[in-house]
């Protein structure tokens, strides 16, 4: 049983991608607004362009862009699926939708900025 502490004190701690992503995960289950989660998104970059060097922080935001492009993808279809007799559930679907997309366009926003030096 001791062994259990010690294990957990060896674990690495959470890359700046699955941090940023958690973070952004978390504000969006709020039901934030698409304004708000590009703001976060701006922020995320920020603390990940302090973290890693150009090369890596090019990688993080093509690895978050895509994630949240697939997720974008499916929260839009998932829109589709909720029955039009709905009008809270279809708008919380709908509202998830565009604050996914506003998530990826920024992240996209991003990757087409030079990186400051």
């Amino acid at each position: 049983m001791a062994s259990k502490p010690a294990q957990a004190a060896q674990r690495r701690a959470p890359s700046p991608p699955r941090v940023a992503f958690n973070r952004l995960g978390a504000v969006m289950q709020r039901g934030a607004s698409p304004d708000r989660m590009a703001r976060e998104v701006d922020a995320v970059v920020a603390q990940l362009r302090e973290a890693g060097d150009a090369e890596e922080v090019q990688a993080w935001l093509e690895e978050l862009r895509d994630g949240f492009a697939e997720s974008a993808e499916a929260a839009a279809e998932a829109v589709d699926e909720v029955d039009s007799q709905e009008k809270a559930a279809r708008r919380h679907a709908e509202n998830a939708a565009q604050a996914m997309a506003a998530t990826r366009d920024a992240f996209a926003r991003h990757l087409a900025e030079p990186a400051a030096a």
